[in-house]
């Protein structure tokens, strides 16, 4: 597991984890200055800062739960979350409006997306630890229980 005082660079190659301002931009259109490819098989990218933290809490996740954490999306650009609005409209914020176009938002599988499993239950104890949480409207109960959709607040 990677010491939580590590270096960007160590953790993330290419990556500063600076929290970059991004007011002049928006929603869905992030540059790639701000944003960072997350480690392993996928492409996914989240703003530096949540992506360094998220890294973080992936490697602890490991060590406490025996596996490797799996991100099914990321940063969305406005057109991705225009097309997947069209395709899962239950599922989807309204285009300009999720944390998904802030880099601030991944959605997770491998156990993670299941309220009842040991995945989810260790997230839930331990998420915020690394600046990480499940929105009220996702949780079990809410508006729209996605277990699988967290996002980042800062640490």
């Amino acid at each position: 597991m990677p010491a939580d005082d590590a270096s960007p660079a160590a953790l993330l190659p290419g990556c500063d984890g600076a929290a970059h301002h991004v007011d002049q931009y928006a929603n869905g259109r992030l540059p790639d200055s701000v944003l960072c490819k997350l480690p392993g098989a996928s492409d996914e990218r989240l703003r530096a800062d949540a992506a360094l933290a998220f890294v973080r809490l992936a490697a602890a996740y490991e060590e406490g739960v025996g596996e490797s954490i799996c991100v099914t999306d990321g940063y969305r650009t406005l057109a991705e979350q225009q097309q997947l609005r069209r395709i899962k409209p239950r599922y989807a914020a309204r285009p300009g409006s999720s944390e998904h176009g802030w880099g601030l938002a991944v959605d997770l599988s491998c156990g993670v997306q299941s309220f009842r499993s040991e995945q989810h239950a260790w997230l839930v104890a331990n998420a915020s630890e690394y600046g990480w949480f499940l929105p009220d409207w996702a949780r079990r109960g809410g508006a729209r229980p996605e277990p699988w959709h967290w996002e980042f607040s800062g640490s």
